[in-house]
């Protein structure tokens, strides 16, 4: 009888060890490439993430399906998102122009990572939402599935008092009688007793998603937008492209920003001490370029929006990768788009991600017709000549290159704008833009070279053969593609 006891206690025992959660395993996790941290490595594979994705709103959109949109990203062959989680939406009239915003989800879709007190109908900042959370975790296991990585944006700026309005930290919202700030103080070290309260919602996301290798974190978008430190005045002539003031100047964000930022990410690094994976962090610096002089060294990704191709190459001796995780307010043309990606990937960008508006709510395959009202571009004819990007560069041992526009000369007809990444002697990728009549000089080492041009447009090899540098010098005449085209050029021998 003792030794039934004992069997039956024994049994128990197991049961209740068994029904204890599991600590997450340790991971494959997406990390800089370790011989050129310009670049990732995820999956054991030299890796730049390209995208055409949707405005954010994947998860805390109840009403959108994400399995749809995450199999139409993987058909079209991209491998990166980008996701809004936190105390921000864009419900009511202010949505930036922009039509099915899915950041505007009716009041029963939006998902929030904190619950509403069944009294008062306000947030209650002490209870976790486990159905954000439930949501968070199957969209990115569905996306790890697919191959694609989801960069997981903590916070945001608020912009107006409207979208500041209907957060769950406003004092007006939440149960915790917090006293009254300004939006602009919310992302700032002066947020009075939010600092808790944000900790704690760092430290929860971060426990929730250690598990995943398919994740990095960006500690908040466009700071500089509700605490702005001007840098530069840009000398811009192209109103037509960028009509808007502030399209003509680069703002980071300011000191009071910046240290809340800094401790930010201190949380996200403390907590994954504790934890078996360690993910990388983003920080989104400013708009269009900025030479970073002394990034955060929590810091791995440094986040640019509607970049220049400087906003990579000025900043790659920093051994980071170097991001454009949102594009948008140009003319609905596929060229504007097209030539900016081209321009950053080829200056040494890691991350290319096109705001694409044709995802909505019932268009999760990116199909619904992008009207002129909305500040930004996408739909399927612009993602299939964005796969040629991303083709093109899978073809290039890329680690070993960096950009060098200083070996292509124009020696005859016309080039509005070139971009070269190259690795000398071995590999040359080279983007020219409006290029007619034009032949190139390359200064480059003697060798025979095997040469393809390329329509950037349709991915097709219009002219390919053999060519010889002799004294240095290849000379080229430019295929008149319209708007433009695209050289790789291979060393065959010495």
């Amino acid at each position: 009888m003792k030794s039934l006891t004992n069997l039956l206690i024994a049994v128990f025992v197991i049961f209740l060890i068994s029904c204890q959660p599991k600590s997450p395993a340790k991971q494959d996790v997406i990390s800089l490439h370790p011989e050129n941290p310009n670049y990732f490595l995820f999956q054991g594979k030299p890796t730049i993430l390209l995208t055409s994705g949707e405005h954010y709103g994947a998860v805390m959109n109840g009403a959108f399906d994400y399995e749809k949109y995450l199999a139409t990203l993987k058909s079209e062959g991209f491998n990166y998102t980008r996701i809004f989680i936190g105390p921000y939406s864009e419900t009511g009239g202010n949505n930036f122009g922009i039509t099915n915003n899915t950041m505007n989800p009716d009041a029963e879709n939006w998902l929030t990572p904190w619950v509403k007190d069944s009294k008062s109908m306000k947030y209650d900042l002490s209870k976790w939402n486990p159905d954000l959370f439930t949501r968070l975790k199957a969209f990115v296991a569905k996306a790890s599935e697919n191959g694609i990585v989801v960069e997981v944006t903590l916070f945001t700026s608020y912009y107006t008092n409207h979208q500041w309005s209907t957060s769950p930290f406003n004092p007006k919202n939440n149960i915790q009688e917090f006293d009254s700030i300004s939006f602009k103080q919310v992302n700032t070290i002066s947020n009075g007793q939010l600092m808790d309260i944000q900790e704690k919602y760092v430290r929860k996301v971060v426990q929730e998603l250690n598990t995943f290798g398919n994740i990095f974190f960006e500690i908040q978008n466009e700071p500089w937008s509700d605490n702005p430190h001007l840098v530069e005045k840009i000398t811009e002539t192209d109103t037509l492209t960028h009509p808007s003031r502030w399209q003509r100047i680069v703002e980071t964000a300011n000191s009071e920003s910046l240290e809340w930022q800094k401790m930010i990410a201190s949380f996200i690094a403390d907590e994954e001490t504790k934890l078996p994976n360690k993910h990388l962090i983003a920080q989104n610096i400013s708009n269009f370029r900025n030479k970073v002089d002394t990034p955060d060294p929590n810091v791995s990704i440094l986040n640019f929006h509607y970049a220049y191709p400087e906003a990579a190459s000025q900043n790659l001796g920093l051994k980071k990768a170097i991001a454009l995780d949102e594009t948008g307010f140009m003319p609905h043309l596929d060229f504007l788009y097209r030539s900016q990606a081209w321009k950053f990937i080829l200056a040494g960008g890691a991350t290319y991600n096109n705001l694409d508006y044709s995802f909505t709510v019932g268009n999760e395959n990116g199909t619904f017709p992008i009207d002129n009202g909305t500040p930004g571009w996408g739909g399927v004819a612009y993602r299939n000549q964005l796969q040629v990007l991303k083709k093109f560069m899978e073809k290039f041992d890329f680690i070993r290159m960096k950009p060098n526009n200083s070996i292509l000369k124009l020696t005859k007809g016309s080039l509005i704008g070139y971009q070269v990444l190259s690795e000398s002697g071995k590999q040359y990728a080279v983007y020219l833009e409006k290029a007619t009549g034009a032949s190139i000089l390359l200064t480059i080492p003697d060798g025979e070279y095997q040469l393809e041009w390329l329509n950037p447009i349709t991915g097709a090899t219009e002219k390919a053969g053999k060519v010889t540098a002799r004294d240095g010098k290849l000379e080229l005449g430019c295929p008149n593609y319209g708007e433009d085209a695209v050289l790789r050029l291979g060393l065959l021998s010495h």
